[in-house]
């Protein structure tokens, strides 16, 4: 409580320097974590290379700038473009990427199925 703090969601190359990083299907910040990029955010602008970036992508590198700490949950967030996506696990928030209607419904069936 009170501090700084974002969640990395994402850990599918470990030991990489781009990971564990923020997948932007769920995004989770602490208001104080908000002030700092509130305040900061032009620091990102003027001195990090953002230009060809993703938007989690800076906003992880961002974060991470501007000191503000990380914590790790990457049961948070079923991703198929991070580990994987198994729409039946129910501890999970949040399933991606699921752009058509018949994705979409499929893995919202097996995510309501009564177990």
């Amino acid at each position: 409580v009170g501090q700084k703090a974002y969640v990395v969601n994402c850990n599918k190359v470990p030991g990489s320097p781009n990971f564990p990083m923020m997948f932007g299907a769920v995004e989770v910040f602490s208001r104080p974590a908000m002030d700092a990029y509130a305040a900061g955010s032009w620091k990102c602008g003027q001195q990090l290379p953002w230009g060809s970036w993703g938007e989690d992508y800076y906003m992880t590198h961002c974060m991470d700038f501007l000191g503000v700490g990380r914590i790790a949950d990457f049961g948070v967030l079923g991703d198929n473009v991070c580990t994987g996506a198994n729409c039946m696990d129910q501890g999970v928030a949040s399933f991606h990427p699921f752009k058509s209607v018949d994705a979409w419904q499929q893995c919202w069936g097996q995510a309501t199925a009564p177990r």
